[in-house]
This record gives structure tokens, sequence and C-alpha cells, in this order.
């Protein structure tokens, strides 16, 4: 249902006729995005997937992640879209798209799988699975079941061997429907097809090509056979054409030549091949085909299996030829440039950080072009007492600055982040009410030697302006208020400051809390006769006290009466019967917590005989 949900609503929105309202719980973005842009389409939509790896569907109630096998939560990519608990594993792709700044005419505005693959198709960008390898940047489209309409959407982010590695959106594991990195088998009968976005830094990922002009016409064949491609006497005919077509999968180390011959001749052809080498007036000769009548013969060849590997950023010649009557013909001499494998570029997903101690965060890292080949990155740091790291993981020791150097083991391509480290903020923040015109914060002691104080800061808002009402020292964590009025909620950070100024914490999470009559602690419930008498603690300032009753300890509580004073007596009790009471101050028109519940069982009550003079007395 939820499949047919999504095809429905990503119809109607590529239409632009209406959107779903979100819902009015509040969703935390754990995963926001972190990658700064570099203008480069493909390095930055990998980039950008990448930093949601981990981002799973939440609770529409409680907006908390949804567990292992739960499914239509809400997703911040659904929202995006107006349909914030539908499929969404092609909101997803164009989501990071449209984080990475690459224009809906390279990766358009779609929700649904089916409807994107026919706009690829639509733009002649759109690659069946049995007719292609797939390439990084790519996007892959699955049918669990076989068929040809796509269930499913991913991101080529590369591709080694028979393995194809992808960021997926709405991928069902463990944890339930998340974002994850995937391994998949390439031939694997569900993959149906690419699409190939015409990204703006496609040629930096598969390098730079040099190629001769394409000869239209045929040429006629010359030059007697031969070893290599040299001297000799011309030998003409007019019923012979060699014809040498454009290299392609030129990649660092190999390429496949292309040509054909054309036989007008009654004769058969004896030999094809091509002519390869780095001069091309000395090119080897390497045959490919052998003894055929056909008029036409197709010459295809992987020139590495037969020369070796080829290196990198280095130009080849080339040429096709064909042998007929003891006569060897060549066609036109092409160049072609394989691809500079070096890394040219590392791109970092951030250039400046500010980290508190102890914190840990992955720098993401990306080498152009992706298809280096065996390139690594060397880690290091200018100064390991502040900042380690280790395959791109940062932690922060100590105060202070340092930069971390990103650079290839092959090649010059290189990088730097720059690392502030500040304090950590501190951790447990709690606000509490301890009389009638005064709250108390508290926090855990920042037990590092820089710590030099903490700055109090307050807010009526949970996210208006925190201004800073106090500063205390090192030697307590506690601070009261005594500026608050009831009725009114309060919201509390605390700064811990630094001997050196720079490096003061950020602003720890807020403690919230309503100003209100401090809640009176029960200390008592006697039993007198058939009644019992409740007594409290005193709360300063406080009006009255309302007193309530359960026979249940969690709910269920009624009022049962006020007071002025601090004791209550309950009349209407049951022998045998457990009562609960709770009791809370009145102040004005506002009223404090209940306190805590406590319970007493009604006891027998023992009635004593009476005096037999006074009965008589009284008779």
């Amino acid at each position: 249902m939820k499949k047919f949900i999504a095809l429905f609503l990503a119809i109607i929105m590529c239409m632009g006729i209406f959107t779903v309202p979100a819902s009015a719980v509040t969703y935390r973005d754990s995963f926001p995005n972190t990658h700064r842009n570099t203008g480069k389409n493909l390095a930055d939509f990998i980039a950008v997937s990448k930093t949601q790896l981990g981002y799973t569907e939440l609770n529409t109630k409680t907006g908390k992640p949804l567990g292992t096998n739960e499914d239509n939560g809400y997703t911040k990519y659904g929202a995006w879209f107006g349909a914030p608990t539908i499929a969404w594993c092609a909101f997803f792709v164009a989501w990071c798209a449209n984080q990475a700044g690459i224009s809906t005419s390279i990766i358009p505005r779609i929700g649904n799988c089916e409807i994107m693959t026919n706009w690829y198709k639509n733009n002649g960008r759109y690659l069946y699975a049995n007719e292609t390898s797939p390439r990084t940047g790519d996007l892959i489209f699955y049918n669990w079941g076989g068929g040809k309409i796509a269930q499913h959407i991913g991101i080529v982010t590369g591709v080694s061997g028979n393995y194809i590695y992808t960021v997926e959106g709405n991928t069902g594991s463990s944890y339930g429907y998340r974002c994850e990195a995937k391994t998949r088998t390439s031939g694997a009968n569900y993959i149906i097809g690419y699409a190939r976005p015409a990204y703006n830094d496609a040629k930096t990922y598969v390098g730079s090509y040099s190629f001769a002009e394409y000869a239209a016409q045929k040429y006629k064949a010359y030059q007697k056979y031969g070893t290599s491609y040299g001297g000799g006497s011309y030998s003409k005919t007019a019923q012979l054409a060699i014809i040498t077509s454009k290299a392609t999968e030129i990649k660092a180390k190999s390429a496949i030549l292309n040509g054909r011959i054309e036989n007008s001749s009654s004769k058969a052809i004896a030999y094809g091949g091509f002519y390869f080498g780095k001069d091309k007036n000395k090119m080897s000769i390497y045959g490919e085909y052998y003894g055929s009548t056909k008029k036409t013969i197709n010459l295809s060849m992987d020139i590495s299996k037969r020369y070796g590997k080829l290196e990198p950023a280095t130009t080849y010649y080339y040429c096709a030829y064909g042998s007929i009557n003891g006569e060897a013909y060549k066609g036109p001499v092409y160049s072609l440039t394989t691809v500079d494998d070096r890394p040219q570029m590392i791109v970092l997903s951030d250039e400046n950080l500010n980290l508190s101690v102890g914190e840990t965060y992955e720098l993401f890292s990306a080498i152009l072009p992706l298809e280096a080949e065996g390139a690594k990155i060397k880690w290091s740091t200018s100064d390991k007492n502040i900042v380690t790291v280790k395959d791109g993981m940062l932690t922060a020791k100590d105060t202070g600055e340092a930069v971390i150097t990103a650079k290839t083991d092959y090649g010059k391509a290189e990088n730097s982040c720059k690392v502030k480290v500040t304090l950590a903020p501190v951790n447990a923040v709690s606000a509490e009410i301890v009389s009638d015109k005064e709250i108390k914060i508290s926090w855990e002691k920042d037990n590092c030697l820089e710590a030099n104080g903490y700055e109090i800061f307050r807010s009526e808002s949970p996210t208006g302006d925190f201004k800073k009402i106090g500063k205390v020292d090192t030697s307590t964590t506690e601070f009261i208020d005594k500026k608050v009025k009831y009725g009114r909620y309060y919201y509390y950070k605390i700064k811990t400051l630094c001997f050196f100024e720079d490096y003061d914490s950020e602003l720890s999470e807020k403690a919230a809390i309503k100003a209100a009559p401090l809640t009176p602690l029960i200390d008592s419930i006697k039993q007198k006769n058939s009644s019992f008498i409740i007594s409290w603690s005193e709360t300063k300032g406080a009006d009255e006290y309302r007193i309530y009753r359960s026979l249940m300890p969690e709910r269920g509580y009624s009022l049962i009466g006020t007071a002025k004073g601090t004791q209550f007596t309950d009349n209407d009790i049951l022998y045998g019967k457990k009562y609960y009471y709770k009791v809370a101050a009145v102040k004005g028109e506002y009223q404090s917590g209940f306190s805590q519940s406590q319970s007493k069982i009604a006891e027998k009550i023992t009635i004593q005989k009476p005096d037999p003079l006074m009965e008589y007395i009284l008779k």
C-alpha cells in the first residue's frame, strides 16, 4: 500500500497539484548535511549522500527512530517533497542532488522510481543493465522480482571487480528503514538499469581522452605488410578499404581498439588486426582476425591483453590493417591518450571545524578522479596533543588549534582542514524549585584543568536568545536564580570558561522548568480510630494545600480536600483497604507539582467495652 501511495503522490506532486502537510511533532535532524559544496556535481553528490548514512525513519508520535521491521515513519526527505511518511528512496536521491547544488535538468526532483527511469529514457541517458557496466555517479535501479519496472533506487559510489558499492535510502535493516551503504553484485538479476546524469565534472572522473578525428570516408589501404609500420613501397587497390575507428573504454592501463575491413573483391581476407605502439612510425602488429570471405569484417581488440598493461597518461598510436592476396593494407593512424590515474585533487567535507574536547568527527574525503587506481590517503596532524587523526576520524584531545592534512601516497594531491578545539559543554544540566521566588540550576563539574568558571544563561523561550544572568567559579556547580515569576517557563544553559578566552565551550544542552510553588513532601500518615491524619512539609508562601487520594499508586487520584496548614484528616476510610495520597501547594492561581505518593492500609478499629458502673448510672 505504501508503494501505491508513493506512486500516486509522486505523480500529483510532479504536476504541482498539492502538497501534504507535515506532522506537528518536532523531528530532530541528527544527520545534518555537513558537506560544503565544491561546485563539482559528482563529488558533492556523493559527499552529501555519505553524511546521511544511518538516518532512520522516525515515529510520527514520538519523533524517535523506528525499530526493526517498523515502517511508514517520518523522513525529512519525504517532508521536503510534502509527503513525510511515504516510501522515500527516490526522495532521498533528489534531496541529495538538491543539497549538492545539482540542477533539476541533471537530476530531476521526482519522487518515484518508475517516473524517474522514464525521464532518463526520454533524455537518452538510461542504460539497461545487460548493455553496460556501471560507473561511479550512476543512479542504479532495482526490481526485486526481476521485473522491468523500477521499485528501488540507489547512488553508485564505486565499482570494483564484480562489486557495486552504493548509498541507498529507505533500505530495510536490523535497525529499521534507513539510509545505508550497500554492496551489490554486478550482474544480479534484480539490477535492471542505470541512469547516467550529465554531471559538470564527469570528465574529471573518467579522464581526459585525446582522439584523432573520425574518418567518415573510406580510405584506400596502402603499404606492404611488415612487422613494423615503417617505410616501403606503396601498393594500391580499389577493392579493399581499411577503416580505423575511435578507441573506446579508454582507461589508465587498457583500451579497446576498433576498426573494420570492407572487401569488395572476390578474394578472402587472410588476416586482420591492428598496428599499435608509442611511436607512430614504429608500431608493432597484432593479429585479431584470420580467414574470411565476408564483405564487412568488424575489428575490436582489448590491446592490453596483447600489448600488456598500458601506461597512464600516455599517448599511443594505432591503425587497423587487413591482408589479402599476400598484400597487407592499413587504415589511417589514430591516437589515444590513456587516463591519468594519478590523483588530481582531494576533496574534504570540511575546511574549518570547531570541535570540543573529547569529541570525535569523521572528515569525509574523495580522491579525484574517482578512478585513480591504487591511491590512498595519508593523514597527519600538526599537533597530536590537540587533535589526532586516523583514516579521517578526528579525536579532539585538548583546547587549541591544529591543521589536519590529507595527502595521497601516489601523485601530489593534498588538502587540509583547520580545527579549533574548545572546552566541552557541561552535562546533566537540571533545574529545580527551591522557594517561592528561587530556582536552583545544577550541572556536572568540568574536571579539565583549563576550566576557569561557568557562566549561566537564561531564556523564557526554548528557541529564544539566551542572556547571561550569572557567573561562578569552578568551586561550585550550582547557581540560584532569584528573579523568577510564577507561571512562567524558564530555560537555562551553561558555558564553561577557559583560561584562554578563545576556547570557551559552546552553550550546553538546556534545562527547562516552570516557576511554581515548591512541591511539599508527605512526612507521615497516621491512623486514629476510623480516620487517617496526613502531615507534610511546609511550602514557603503557599496559600493552601490540596490533598489527592487514589486506590492505585500511579493513577486515579482525585481531590478530597484542602488545608491551610500542613495537616489533613481523611475520615472516609474502610478497614483493610490501602490508600495512596499526594499533596500539592497552591499560591494564587498556580499549583506546585505533586508530592511523591505515600500509602497506608486501614487497620481494624478496636471498640472498648463500657464500664459496668457507668452503665448503671446511665440507666
